[in-house]
């Protein structure tokens, strides 16, 4: 049963924060290896589906919301403007110029598997590659932090 509740830990904080989930491993739990690696791996993949496929429905939800009060406001006589701010434009570049690739091998340590698994719903969802390389990263950078936590620690 406490073995269990480690692995639920585990896997709870590569959802939460992937980079800092090895160390919990290993130093909490006294996980090897190749636990950390399958436990990290799990947890980070299993965040990755929930957060990109429920944050596609909510952000499309969203988008629905958005077009009906734009058509409220279109009725009313009120003319719709389009903003263009900095993070708007910060966010284009961004998209265009890394791409699925670079979201997908970057973000997962850096940023939060929630995160990034929203920003891929929000910009990549109509990808099919998407979601797959997500996975894939998951799983590589769970090897790769594993193996610098180890050797660190």
């Amino acid at each position: 049963m406490k073995t269990l509740l480690h692995a639920i830990a585990v896997m709870t904080a590569a959802v939460v924060k992937f980079f800092f989930s090895a160390p919990l491993s290993y130093h909490q739990f006294g996980n090897n290896f190749w636990q950390t690696v399958l436990l990290i791996a799990a947890g980070g993949c299993i965040g990755m589906i929930v957060f990109f496929l429920g944050g596609a429905r909510v952000l499309e939800w969203f988008r629905l919301r958005r077009l009906r009060k734009r058509a409220h406001a279109i009725a009313r006589g009120v003319s719709p403007r389009r903003i263009f701010t900095r993070t708007n434009r910060f966010i284009v570049r961004l998209k265009h110029g890394y791409g699925i690739y670079g979201l997908a091998l970057i973000s997962p340590p850096i940023l939060s598997i929630p995160l990034t698994a929203l920003l891929a719903a929000k910009y990549f969802r109509h990808d099919r590659r998407m979601l797959p390389l997500l996975l894939v990263s998951v799983v590589l950078w769970s090897f790769v932090l594993s193996a610098a936590w180890k050797f660190t620690g």
